[in-house]
């Protein structure tokens, strides 16, 4: 439980954070089963939805997040840091993780669920760079 509970919070805060357009190339993956959906406060850079795509992600995959903000815009979060907690029923795991890369210039609170366990929480903070996408 603890590696997949791993897995699954990298996944989510990979990929919390990253906006995307609507286009058949770059649309988000709104019908993946094992998708992560919620909402991000990124302060001065806005209030987002976000979906990730948290399957077959591994403990080494940086998954970017499709946002959608609460002025309509899109865009793609390509995230550079993670700080999250993840709580289930069956307790609750933290996981902290970081790209040897410097940080990016935008950090986000993100509060989401996967689809597929939506007993389960995810809550933390992000840091990386949004990409306007639309």
């Amino acid at each position: 439980m603890r590696r997949s509970t791993r897995i699954a919070v990298l996944a989510v805060g990979s990929a919390a954070l990253v906006v995307a357009p609507a286009t058949a190339a770059f649309s988000a993956p709104n019908n993946a089963p094992s998708r992560l959906v919620g909402t991000a406060d990124c302060g001065p850079d806005g209030t987002f939805d976000f979906v990730v795509n948290s399957g077959n992600a591994q403990g080494t995959t940086w998954n970017p997040a499709f946002l959608t903000g609460s002025n309509g815009q899109h865009g793609l979060f390509l995230p550079a840091s993670v700080d999250l907690t993840f709580t289930s029923p069956f307790g609750t795991d933290h996981f902290a993780a970081s790209k040897p890369t410097a940080p990016g210039p935008v950090s986000c609170t993100i509060t989401g669920s996967l689809v597929s366990f939506p007993e389960a929480t995810i809550t933390g903070t992000v840091t990386g760079t949004i990409v306007p996408t639309g």
